[in-house]
C-alpha cells in the first residue's frame, strides 16, 4: 500500500510537470498571479513577470547577456 501511494505522489508530480512546461507562458503568468492573490508563490510570481518583460527569450540573440554579478566581465 506504500508503495503505491509513493508511486501515486511520484506520477502527480510528474503529470503537474509536464503540464506546466506545456502550458503558454501568458497562462503561466496567470496561473501565478490567481496563486499570488490568494498569498501562495508571490516571489515566484514576481520573478516570471520579470522574465517574461526582458526582450527575447533565454536562448536567441535578442536576450540580453547574463553575467554573474560577481564575476570580472572579459571587456
Amino acid at each position: 500500500m506504500l508503495q503505491w501511494s509513493v508511486i501515486a505522489v511520484v506520477v502527480s508530480f510528474a503529470a503537474g510537470y509536464v503540464t506546466w512546461t506545456m502550458l503558454p507562458l501568458p497562462r503561466r503568468q496567470q496561473l501565478l498571479d490567481l496563486l499570488a492573490a490568494r498569498g501562495v508563490l508571490q516571489k515566484a510570481a514576481a520573478r516570471h513577470r520579470a522574465r517574461l518583460a526582458t526582450p527575447g527569450c533565454g536562448n536567441c540573440p535578442a536576450a540580453p547577456p547574463r553575467i554573474h554579478p560577481t564575476l570580472p566581465s572579459k571587456r
